[in-house]
């Protein structure tokens, strides 16, 4: 005879609470994960506003600064100074390379400067820096002051003696002036005359270019004024006559 399966009452089975050590451990795990599941949506607000930044632009800059070193560029082209000359190529060559340092570029088709010339060991270079090109405004400002300090100069150097030489005079006080004689070719005595007041004249020409910038345009005008001035004198040496003698003195003038 079977006997009837033994029934255990609900309330005599034990209870299963959990691990309060666990549950805690998997608590802040879920947590950590929660966590690292949202960290990359989230943004650093100083990237996101680096971010969010409008990229500076220069161009405004740059072209001022093709108009300085154009106006600069035109004022050596006047300067024919030969012991300055090629010291300021270099100037001019060091301020371009500044320029390419703040992004600038040079016109299409300037060569990149670099030169050789005087100095210790036999030359000196002016080459870029390797360095990227980095904006800079305290030094933007400073390439546009030593810009325009040396276009300065150069107008200086170019522009009219403000100071005009003092006239020669000869003994007595009186102003010499071949334009006032008035020579007859028959008269020999009168020729001698006209001939030793027109050497006079020409040294005292030969004089006044030596106070003379050399190099200037002025300079380099009259030195060539008076040596077609010398050679109209000796062809009169020659053979004077009223025509040449009334040419050189138009010349004088």
């Amino acid at each position: 005879m079977n006997s009837p399966p033994l029934e255990t009452p609900a309330d005599s089975l034990p209870t299963m609470h959990p691990n309060p050590t666990r549950f805690v451990a998997l608590k802040r795990l879920a947590t950590l994960v929660g966590l690292g599941l949202a960290l990359p949506l989230q943004t650093n607000p100083a990237v996101a506003a680096e971010q969010a930044a409008p990229i500076e632009d220069h161009a405004a800059e740059y072209k001022t600064l093709t108009a300085d070193f154009a106006r600069m560029d035109g004022l050596f082209i006047e300067y024919n100074d030969p012991v300055h000359k090629l010291t300021i190529v270099g100037y001019i060559n060091l301020m371009k390379n500044r320029a390419e340092l703040l992004g600038w570029q040079r016109p299409e088709g300037e060569p990149t400067g670099q030169i050789r010339g005087g100095g210790p060991g036999g030359g000196y270079e002016t080459t870029m820096i390797d360095a990227k090109p980095q904006w800079d405004q305290v030094k933007y400002d400073e390439l546009r002051y030593d810009i325009n300090l040396q276009c300065q100069r150069l107008a200086n150097w170019l522009a009219p003696l403000r100071t005009p030489p003092p006239t020669p005079r000869v003994e007595g006080g009186a102003q010499l002036s071949v334009a006032k004689l008035n020579p007859s070719p028959a008269n020999p005595a009168e020729v001698k005359a006209a001939l030793e007041a027109l050497d006079r004249e020409i040294k005292r020409l030969d004089d006044q270019t030596t106070a003379m910038v050399i190099g200037s345009t002025t300079r380099d005008s009259e030195v060539a004024r008076i040596k077609r001035i010398k050679g109209r004198r000796a062809a009169l040496g020659k053979e004077f006559t009223k025509a040449s003698w009334d040419t050189l003195v138009a010349d004088l003038k």
